[in-house]
């Protein structure tokens, strides 16, 4: 059984008070440190837990903070993993939750606002804008109110593309079709150019994607602007395989940046920056008590060139070298092999 603040009061002969303001870290506390000492050993010794839902009803902060999120592995992910670092130096407790469903989403939300979290972050991307009005804490939108500016990230790439390269015939490949802000951005950089946006080649659930590449390949399009480093690294190994030579048949951007293909050209997330931001906006809007939505605070994320668009790659030999027409797993073979053609020409 753990232990409650009461009995931790009672064994040291204090109030429940003095016992409340150690374990819930307060700034202003005017416990001797002697005493404070002892009530963090007999609360990790048995164990004690606030009850967040209680506090909650009486008015109190918990000091507690949950998130909806579509992946712990995807870019949202890593950018609440920073928050959670930067709100526990704030004193402040984020707890995660990953949902695949609107509805779950929801239930999620309410299930950490009974329990007694301060406010609750959201994935704008999966929810939308949601109805704010149906909970009692504030609520803050991942990429509604605070993110990623992907419109701008997407545009740069493709301008670089464009102005660098001389590519003219560009596609955009993602996930799903539909006006995303990363096609916007590309439809941004193709418009100023002069040149005509093509429809999106989404990669789920599309079985002729392979044909279509193959379609657009014999059309004239020499450079493919993805919408992640995932998608861009199955991009090149197919094209690989239909012996197209990444960059010298055809460019291939990505973006997210994850670190795992440092030689695919690609859009980095500000992730340190964005989760800055979100740890400013989620503690005013608990301090201040603010229920409505912000107006959007996006940070614009930067391109990296790198080999796969044609740009000189970072000396980094432990992941394929897209010059190789064969091997791109064995790092000697790439590395004869780029050296043998280059030689060559």
């Amino acid at each position: 059984m753990n232990i409650t603040a009461k009995q931790i009061a009672e064994m040291l002969h204090i109030s429940k008070q003095a016992v409340y303001s150690v374990l819930s870290n307060k700034p202003k506390c005017l416990v001797s440190q002697e005493k404070k000492e002892k009530i963090l050993f007999l609360a990790k010794a048995y164990h004690y837990k606030q009850n967040m839902a209680a506090l909650s009803l009486k008015g109190k902060s918990t000091f507690q903070i949950g998130a909806v999120i579509d992946s712990f592995g995807g870019i949202e992910g890593r950018i609440l993993s920073r928050l959670a670092s930067k709100l526990e130096l704030e004193n402040y407790s984020l707890c995660a939750a990953k949902i695949t469903s609107v509805p779950q989403g929801l239930d999620r939300i309410q299930n950490f606002i009974s329990a007694g979290a301060d406010a609750v972050i959201f994935s704008g991307s999966r929810l939308g804008e949601i109805r704010r009005e149906d909970f009692s804490v504030p609520l803050l939108s991942l990429n509604g109110e605070f993110g990623t500016n992907y419109r701008a990230g997407a545009r740069s790439a493709a301008e670089h593309l464009i102005r660098e390269h001389g590519h003219r015939n560009i596609l955009h490949v993602a996930s799903e079709a539909g006006l995303s802000p990363k096609y916007q951005g590309y439809c941004d950089a193709m418009e100023a150019a002069g040149l005509k946006p093509l429809p999106v080649l989404s990669t789920i659930l599309n079985p002729k994607f392979g044909d279509q590449v193959k379609k657009y390949l014999d059309r004239g399009v020499t450079a493919f602007m993805t919408a992640g480093d995932d998608t861009a690294s199955l991009l090149i190994f197919f094209l690989n395989s239909l012996g197209v030579r990444v960059p010298e048949d055809a460019a291939v951007t990505g973006f997210d940046r994850f670190g795992c293909f440092p030689q695919i050209a690609s859009v980095e997330d500000p992730v340190d920056k964005i989760a800055a931001l979100g740890c400013r906006i989620v503690l005013r809007k608990i301090r201040e008590k603010i229920m409505d939505p912000l107006a959007p605070q996006l940070i614009e994320p930067e391109f990296h060139p790198s080999c796969s668009c044609g740009c000189e790659a970072p000396r980094l030999e432990s992941i394929a070298n897209f010059y190789s027409e064969t091997d791109l797993v064995s790092t000697e073979t790439n590395a004869d092999g780029r050296k043998k053609r280059n030689e060559t020409e």
